[in-house]
C-alpha cells in the first residue's frame, strides 16, 4: 500500500492551486466567524460587548477586561482581514457577511455577555487549535496567538460566571443564558455531513471533522456547566445544525 503524500505548504505570494486559495477565503470570510472581518459585523458585535461590558460591569476591574477583550478582537479582525486581503485583495470593497447566527444574537445583560465569552470563545479556541501546523504557513504562524487570546477570554467568562452564580438569583439567570447560547455555539462548529469539512482536511487546512470537535467541545463544557450549579442543556435541543 503506497504512503500518503505529504501535504504541500503554502506561504504569502506563492504560487498555489485555484481550490486552494477559494478554500483559504472561504476559511477566513465564511467558514469561522470566530473571527469576523466584516466592518458592520465586528463593530455591531463589539458595539454590543462595549455597552453591556463597560455600563454593567460589577467593578471598574472588569470594565478594563472588557476594554482589552475588545482590543484583541479587533486585533483578530484585522489579521484575518489582511490574510483575505492577500488572497484576494478585491475583497477590500466588500463587506463580508457574516454566516455563523450566533453573531447576530443580542446578550443585552452581564450574565449573558458572560455565557458569550465562555461559550462562543471557547468555540473559537477550538476552531484556532485546527490552524496549528496549518498548510498555510501565516494561518500556522498566528494559530498560537489566536489560541492564547481565546483561551483566555472563554476563561474570563467562566470567571464571570462563577462570580453571578454565587447567589441564587446570579445561577438563576445563568441558567438561562447557558440555555439560549449553548445551543448557538454547538451549531458554530457546522454541519457534521459538510462537504467542504473534508476538503479543508484534505489540504491541511483543518484536522479534524466538525461532529469530532463539537464532540470534544461537549465533552469539556458539560463538566464546567454543571460546576457552576446549573443544569446541563439538552445539546439536541434549539439546534439548527447537526
Amino acid at each position: 500500500m503506497a504512503a500518503e503524500s505529504p501535504i504541500q505548504k503554502f506561504d504569502l505570494n506563492d504560487p498555489m492551486p485555484e481550490e486552494y486559495r477559494k478554500l483559504l477565503i472561504k476559511l477566513c470570510c465564511v467558514e469561522h466567524g470566530i473571527e469576523m472581518i466584516s466592518r458592520s459585523a465586528i463593530l455591531d458585535f463589539l458595539t454590543q460587548v462595549w455597552m453591556v461590558g463597560t455600563y454593567q460591569a460589577p467593578s471598574p476591574y472588569e470594565r478594563v477586561r472588557t476594554a482589552s477583550y475588545c482590543w484583541q478582537e479587533v486585533g483578530h479582525s484585522e489579521l484575518f482581514y489582511n490574510i483575505a486581503m492577500d488572497l484576494d485583495p478585491a475583497l477590500a470593497n466588500e463587506d463580508i457577511p457574516v454566516t455563523q447566527y450566533a453573531f447576530h444574537m443580542k446578550f443585552p445583560t452581564w450574565t449573558e455577555l458572560a455565557a458569550v465569552n465562555f461559550l462562543t470563545d471557547r468555540v473559537g479556541m477550538y476552531q484556532a487549535r485546527e490552524w496549528v501546523g496549518s498548510s498555510y504557513l501565516i494561518l500556522s504562524k498566528v494559530a498560537p496567538m489566536v489560541v492564547k487570546d481565546e483561551l483566555g477570554h472563554t476563561t474570563m467568562g467562566y470567571d464571570r460566571l462563577e462570580r453571578i452564580c454565587a447567589t441564587p438569583n446570579g445561577r438563576e439567570e445563568s441558567q438561562k443564558a447557558i440555555s439560549k447560547w449553548y445551543p448557538a455555539a454547538l451549531d458554530m462548529f457546522g454541519r457534521s455531513e459538510s462537504p467542504r469539512q473534508f476538503e479543508y482536511i484534505k489540504w491541511g487546512l483543518k484536522k479534524q471533522p466538525n461532529g469530532e470537535l463539537r464532540r470534544q467541545f461537549i465533552a469539556d463544557v458539560e463538566p464546567l456547566i454543571a460546576k457552576l450549579g446549573l443544569d446541563v442543556p439538552d445539546p439536541n435541543k434549539n439546534r439548527r445544525f447537526f
